[in-house]
């Protein structure tokens, strides 16, 4: 789910938002009531320290997973996430070129369960991994209620929001360290910073404007025209808040996946 908030997030408002409210329907899991794997289950893939090719067994270990994590993993309280399903989310960024207030709400998204992991490197000497991720197509359908302005247009209105991501190239790069939890020895990120591009995206929003069609169609055709030079503009926002959604997904797997059974010594 915390993935999809970021996406959304970021696609939606062009340029990510200074203020972020994700809220979801289902009850939280209690990530500190699961134990540890005891086992590997078939999904795990087991790499070795001291392997000459550790980079490309540990991209593979991500790769067998995110199959399973689109079905969810209960065994280490992981949610299905194809589709996402979302109940909202709050936006307000009030300076610059764009300001933006209000919510996306019942959103619904296609798409992350194709995750491709292009790389990744791990340095246990400097604790760092870092990770290289692929998305060819997101979906999103969502309700909306926003009021504000879009470089030079205004943009007020409340209705349906669609949109089209293509080609999302996502690049992490993470600090990690190996503390214990329940007598396990466990990965966990303590900081992590994201950069990412997009090839093309395309948006529409119903009922700009109390359902003026000239108005709506003028905004919509500058959004789609101006989306990535928006989005390049405001990347580092963007990539402060992927950072803090993309570490909680990475925590909440890994703290309950001993590395006896996926970074082994020997």
């Amino acid at each position: 789910m915390l993935l999809l908030t970021a996406i959304v997030v970021c696609a939606t408002t062009l340029g990510c938002i200074v203020m972020i409210q994700a809220t979801n329907s289902q009850k939280p899991i209690q990530q500190d009531q699961i134990p540890p794997l005891q086992t590997a289950p078939v999904w795990l893939n087991a790499c070795k320290k001291k392997d000459p090719n550790l980079d490309e067994c540990i991209r593979m270990t991500f790769q067998n997973m995110f199959p399973y994590l689109a079905k969810g993993i209960p065994e280490i309280g992981t949610r299905p996430f194809e589709p996402m399903h979302i109940d909202k989310v709050s936006l307000t960024k009030g300076q610059g070129a764009i300001t933006l207030s209000g919510a996306f709400t019942n959103l619904i998204v296609h798409g992350p369960s194709n995750t491709t992991a292009l790389y990744t490197k791990m340095d246990l000497v400097k604790n760092r991994l870092d990770i290289g991720l692929f998305i060819p197509t997101i979906k999103v359908e969502s309700k909306y209620d926003l009021k504000g302005n879009l470089l030079l247009l205004p943009l007020v209105g409340v209705g349906d929001a669609k949109l089209y991501l293509k080609n999302v190239t996502t690049h992490v790069q993470t600090k990690i360290f190996f503390p214990k939890y329940m007598n396990e020895t466990v990965m966990v990120a303590s900081s992590m910073k994201v950069d990412f591009n997009l090839a093309a995206m395309r948006a529409n929003f119903d009922n700009l404007f109390n359902g003026n069609k000239v108005l709506g169609r003028t905004v919509n055709t500058f959004l789609n025209q101006n989306a990535l030079e928006v989005v390049n503009d405001l990347k580092e926002n963007i990539g402060e808040n992927l950072s803090t959604i993309f570490k909680q997904i990475m925590n909440d797997a890994f703290s309950h996946m001993p590395t006896k059974l996926w970074l082994q010594d020997d």
